[in-house]
Order: C-alpha cells, then sequence, then structure tokens
C-alpha cells in the first residue's frame, strides 16, 4: 500500500533519508536529471504539437507495419488483413506532416 499523501513527513524521517544521500548519489542523479532545466517548458506553438503528434502516429504505424512484415512470426489472418489499413494512414500521416512541414 502507497503513502498517503497528505500525510506530514517528520524532521527524524528527512534526517534519516539525508542520512542516505551521499555525494556521490546526488552527483549520480545531477548527472542524469538535468536539474538546471526548467521542469515545465513554455507550451509549444500548436502546429509544432500537431507535428509533434502526427510524427508518433507516424512512428507507431511504421511499427505495426514492421510487426506485420516480420517473417520470424506467424501473423494470424485476422491481424494481416489490417496491413493495408495501416500502411493507407501511414501514408496519409505523411502527407500530412510533409504539408505542415514545408
Amino acid at each position: 500500500m502507497g503513502r498517503d499523501l497528505f500525510t506530514e513527513i517528520t524532521p527524524r524521517q528527512v534526517r534519516y533519508k539525508e542520512a542516505e544521500f551521499t555525494d556521490e548519489l546526488a552527483e549520480a542523479i545531477e548527472s542524469v536529471a538535468f536539474l538546471d532545466e526548467p521542469i515545465f517548458e513554455e507550451q509549444q506553438p500548436l502546429q509544432l504539437q500537431v507535428v509533434d503528434k502526427l510524427a508518433d502516429m507516424l512512428f507507431a504505424s511504421d511499427m505495426v507495419l514492421d510487426m506485420l512484415g516480420d517473417e520470424r512470426n506467424r501473423v494470424p489472418p485476422h491481424l494481416l488483413a489490417l496491413q493495408p489499413q495501416v500502411q493507407r494512414l501511414y501514408d496519409e500521416i505523411n502527407d500530412l506532416m510533409k504539408n505542415l512541414t514545408d
């Protein structure tokens, strides 16, 4: 069971956790956490957000096409039947991205 978010953390608990937090650990966290970057970036313009989501969809549809075309696995007929539709989706998304980025 997780900790209740409204439970107060005592000073004793803080001191206990501080004792576990070594300089080596702090350096390791700083090296991967990018603590100097803002946590909340400014919101991107709408067109960039749309292009980003379309890129996610293009990547996902490409992965689905790869899975359906993978000869190492036996692809059931009901999934293989999706391939033309996924290909059409991929092509349409690709065209949309070209229009938005040209």
